[in-house]
């Protein structure tokens, strides 16, 4: 936890100013900052990180999810040191390490039996949708409301809309675009559909299916928060795909190696047809990957759908993600006992020191991941977040970000966006837990405290 004394982010704030003098914006993310809290990032090692202005946070972050390990872990620093000095980068040839995570893949993944290398989950949620699209001859791709599949015109669509000061009006499954920029005729190959609602799901079948290629969705939805499936709504999703001759894609770029070893199809028994995989993959370095059964993936195969990248498979991530699904293989007890105790110990802890305080919340999470959802004033007493309307509904921005602020001057660093989510790494230990929680329980009064002085609480 952060010393005594005043919190000042005075050195982040020059160097972040002199960043915009020559990157648009100050960053190359969209997502990376929320304005106002301009932190500069001076080093990471293990579960935890430095800024520029030398505080010390406990990561819940990690890079967006990446650092399954957490920061420089030495393994695979250490293979991608290797690979560097010995081999080089980039080849205009295959070689061993394709094999080698190849096979891994195949191993680990239920739905995968042949795969192909990418660089970002972007590229790999692309190169999907092309492949059911050219598979089943049908163009429409069913996307979940609050969902997100990467910043691509085919797919930044209904990510996260202001459904209710935009269009009041009952749910419609027209796609709405998530930037500008975006020419409306992409949305045409799009239908919207509320996660964990199998009437609108049979609804948009029963209407468009014949012209269905695949339902596109996270497994576990991870870009509203958190929200998990309901139970047999996944089921559900494999069985009306089936009947209507269409494709079921499984984005597994934030729940890929995170919630279990191969997964979310691994941790609910529901194989999809297609699978995309990023973040977790490579450990901290850049990788994505696509696959799926043998006989779709044929048609990439047999080079019958476009898909390729100068960077694709290059000799460094590969070399990274060989150590990452190694050592997942070798230690996966170990592993996933540790990350899902602390996951659910820190769930627990975090909902009850919130309550305990006055602030009505739900948590919700999956083994290493999760979320917490503060109710605004006049929300419903919901027990549990099915959907992005729930989400928007129940999630008060003004309580969150007040908490944050508060765990952030005690040393504990998780995303700054209300609809983002928390992520555990194999490095955080009971030291990371227990200061986690006491920091949760000062900040949840503090953040009190403020709102009964305002009269807000």
């Amino acid at each position: 936890m952060q010393a005594e004394g005043r919190f000042t982010l005075d050195k982040s704030r020059a160097m972040f100013e002199r960043i915009t003098k020559s990157i648009a914006g100050g960053e190359s993310s969209y997502a990376r900052l929320k304005k106002g809290l301009e932190l500069c990032f001076d080093r990471g090692q293990g579960s935890r990180f430095w800024d520029v202005d030398g505080h010390e946070y406990i990561d819940y972050s990690l890079g967006y999810g990446p650092l399954i390990f957490g920061h420089n872990p030495p393994e695979v620093t250490a293979a991608v040191v290797e690979a560097i000095t010995t081999r080089g980068s980039v080849a205009t040839f295959p070689y061993d390490l394709d094999y080698e995570v190849g096979e891994q893949l195949v191993q680990m993944v239920p739905g995968v039996d042949l795969v192909r290398f990418a660089n970002s989950g972007t590229e790999a949620t692309m190169a999907a949708a092309r492949l059911a699209r050219a598979y089943t001859g049908r163009n429409k791709i069913v996307q979940m409301e609050g969902g997100y599949h990467g910043f691509s015109d085919t797919h930044y669509w209904s990510s996260h809309p202001d459904v209710y000061s935009d269009n009041p009006a009952p749910y419609s499954p027209e796609p709405r675009p998530g930037s500008r920029g975006i020419p409306p005729s992409y949305g045409e190959a799009l239908l919207i559909a509320q996660y964990n609602d199998r009437e609108n799901m049979e609804m948009l079948f029963d209407r468009y299916g014949d012209d269905i290629a695949a339902v596109l969705v996270e497994p576990i939805q991870a870009n509203s928060g958190l929200i998990p499936p309901e139970p047999g709504y996944l089921e559900f999703l494999r069985d009306i795909t089936r009947q209507h001759g269409a494709l079921l894609i499984f984005d597994e770029v934030i729940t890929g190696f995170r919630v279990a070893p191969g997964g979310a199809q691994e941790l609910y028994g529901v194989t999809p047809d297609i699978t995309t995989m990023a973040k977790a993959l490579g450990g901290g370095f850049p990788i994505a990957a696509f696959g799926g059964s043998e006989e779709v993936m044929s048609l990439e195969a047999r080079n019958e759908v476009m898909h390729g990248g100068t960077y694709t498979a290059n000799l460094v991530a590969l070399a990274a993600a060989n150590v990452v699904l190694r050592t997942m293989r070798e230690r996966r007890e170990e592993l996933w006992g540790r990350l899902n105790a602390f996951g659910e110990r820190i769930c627990q802890g975090i909902g009850d020191a919130c309550r305990e305080a006055g602030l009505r919340n739900i948590v919700q999470g999956v083994g290493p991941i999760w979320h917490i959802f503060f109710a605004k004033p006049g929300a419903p007493d919901l027990d549990r977040i099915r959907n992005y309307r729930d989400a928007l509904a129940y999630s008060s921005v003004e309580i969150f970000d007040r908490f944050h602020e508060q765990m952030l001057r005690r040393g504990v660093y998780f995303h700054p966006y209300h609809l983002e989510r928390w992520f555990l790494s194999t490095a955080h230990d009971e030291r990371d837990v227990q200061e986690t929680l006491e920091a949760a329980a000062e900040a949840a009064e503090a953040v009190a405290a403020e709102l009964r002085a305002e009269g807000k609480l």
